[in-house]
């Protein structure tokens, strides 16, 4: 039987006196699509980093695909929810995706035929191929978005990791990149944080709410109560398309 992507359990962590996670348990199997949501501060960003073993838990274990954050993420593609890239940086989108093959290169500083061959492919996957040699900055925000999930891709990952990729685009560019990951869901398993719940809802599986613990919820059962119950406050279960049904 393999080891599933993510397994966390009885897990706490702190900074400081601060607690930030507590008790956490959460599997997520293969090729699941799954959203986190939470009001800021909860522990979403914290909960990605500790999957990256950029943080340890001071209580209980985390392991991705039965090893150590740290042995496991070189399967993992991250997507950060603020990618630290000038857009107005002298490169061209294929510059932008070789970066993910640095960690598979063999000769430092130097590209191989294979690594050129990868960034093709996956720029291709996400629907950039002919845009490949245009520079950063001639590109739309969500062409921008797909150059950097092809960046996550290249590296051949097993579970794909993004942080509110969306949160800068417009509706229509937002549901082209949820169609985008859904179609390579058949091939990853995808963990998003957003906080466009309604929105997603129409895409992923499960429901990882993180409010200091964790729940976890098939997508079909999160309500208006539960939101509430874990924001604090009314918060609205709006999905997109009922949106336009009435403009």
């Amino acid at each position: 039987m393999n080891p599933h992507p993510i397994q966390i359990e009885n897990m706490d962590f702190s900074y400081g006196p601060i607690g930030v996670l507590e008790q956490v348990n959460l599997t997520i199997s293969d090729h699941e699509f799954i959203s986190v949501v939470g009001p800021n501060g909860g522990g979403k960003t914290t909960l990605l980093k500790m999957l990256l073993g950029l943080l340890e838990p001071q209580k209980g274990s985390v392991s991705v695909f039965g090893k150590s954050p740290e042995q496991g993420r070189k399967w993992i593609g991250y997507l950060p929810q603020h990618a630290s890239l000038d857009p107005k940086f002298p490169v061209t989108a294929t510059d932008v995706v070789l970066l993910g093959r640095l960690g598979k290169t063999r000769t430092l500083g130097f590209y191989t035929k294979a690594d050129h061959e990868a960034a093709r492919n996956m720029l291709s996957r996400v629907g950039m191929d002919k845009l490949r040699n245009r520079p950063l900055a001639a590109l739309s925000g969500g062409q921008r978005q797909r150059v950097l999930i092809a960046r996550a891709l290249v590296s051949e990952p097993r579970l794909l990791l993004l942080d509110e990729p969306t949160s800068s685009l417009d509706d229509y560019v937002e549901r082209e990149l949820y169609d985008l990951l859904k179609e390579l869901n058949r091939d990853l398993t995808i963990v998003v944080v957003s906080h466009d719940i309604g929105f997603v809802s129409r895409y992923v599986e499960k429901v990882v709410c993180v409010n200091r613990q964790v729940h976890i919820h098939p997508v079909g059962e999160v309500n208006e109560s539960i939101i509430h119950d874990m924001y604090g406050e009314h918060v609205h279960m709006v999905r997109h398309d009922q949106e336009h049904a009435h403009d």
